[in-house]
């Protein structure tokens, strides 16, 4: 079955599905697969800064060394005196608030652990209220296949049932931190700046060749003979000119050079990471899908109940992407 668009011969949509539906795959997925769901990019970093800067009475005397994932939101989390103070009028003549001076002491424990709590929020309310989401719903109908969990939420074990191998890369946080009760102890830390002992997830920092762990786990993904590759918002971390995941990118690279399947990278700007990887694997058939992962699982499924409703799944998800937006988590879930 071949479906494709014969003017540029990159896969329809359809095509795209139909080897998901019926072929052994490897996913690598990042946190664009949970979008709507976990914070990314900017909302990544910012989460702990603006918490602790809206919430902490105090703050110490002297701001000491920051470890460097806590050094990093406070270097990328790009929040202005408007985030903080939403309301306030700044008049002519009032003192400069000491926006920077508080940041930099940011509690190393409070933002690793704060930020952990967000990101098992949603696992939390899965297992307390039953919550889903159609972003990993969707792989119940795929071919049982390697996952590749580049994300800590634990979402793609949680929703994808055990028809796949999934394989946590960096880790992931138990769902109990996403407790409001966990929530609650974790806000007390912003007071203090404790030290706690490791958990052993690889957050927001670059990834290590000493990781026994991540070798370990590298080796065993690497080891698959895939049919073919879908690489689901997931950019390898890149920051700046380089990467994070560095130690994945080689094993990848090492492994799939001159891979003879099809590699389709899903993301709403897949262009340079898509360049990147036809040159360092010397082959063409890296595939740019410029989609949105919560949208494009949302329109499968849609097109799954009703094949009559829309043309095409194109047309189903730019219907879907019109109406919604790319920050809509399907179903309509309950802020979380």
């Amino acid at each position: 079955m071949t479906l494709v668009c014969r003017r540029k011969h990159i896969p329809t949509l359809e095509c795209i599905f139909f080897h998901l539906r019926t072929r052994t795959g490897l996913f690598l997925i990042g946190a664009g697969a949970s979008a709507g769901l976990s914070p990314l990019g900017a909302a990544f970093w910012r989460t702990s800064p603006l918490h602790y800067l809206k919430e902490a009475r105090s703050f110490a005397p002297t701001a000491a060394p920051r470890v460097l994932l806590t050094q990093r939101m406070i270097d990328h989390s790009g929040i202005a005196i408007q985030d903080v103070f939403p309301n306030r009028e700044l008049r002519p003549g009032s003192s400069e608030y000491p926006l920077l001076e508080r940041l930099n002491r940011l509690p190393d424990a409070f933002a690793r652990e704060n930020l952990k709590h967000v990101l098992a929020r949603v696992r939390y309310l899965a297992r307390t209220e039953g919550t889903t989401t159609d972003s990993y719903r969707v792989f119940h109908g795929l071919f049982p296949s390697i996952i590749a969990d580049y994300n800590h939420d634990g979402l793609a074990r949680e929703f994808c049932g055990p028809t796949h191998a999934i394989v946590e890369m960096h880790g992931t946080i138990h769902p109990r931190y996403g407790s409001p009760e966990f929530g609650a102890q974790i806000a007390n830390m912003a007071e203090f700046d404790v030290t706690l002992p490791g958990d052993n997830l690889v957050m927001g920092i670059p990834e290590s060749w000493a990781d026994a762990q991540l070798r370990q786990r590298l080796s065993w993904v690497m080891s698959s003979s895939p049919q073919y590759i879908a690489i689901i918002g997931y950019s390898f971390a890149k920051m700046g000119s380089g990467y994070d995941d560095a130690v994945s990118l080689a094993s990848f690279v090492r492994r799939f050079k001159h891979y003879p399947g099809a590699i389709f990278v899903i993301s709403p700007d897949p262009t340079q990471l898509c360049e990147m990887l036809s040159d360092a694997l010397k082959i063409s058939t890296v595939y740019p899908v410029k989609r949105y992962w919560n949208v494009l699982a949302h329109a499968y499924l849609k097109m799954k109940q009703d094949e009559e409703k829309f043309r095409s799944l194109d047309n189903a998800y730019g219907f879907l992407f019109d109406r919604y937006g790319s920050d809509q988590v399907f179903p309509i879930l309950q802020q979380v």
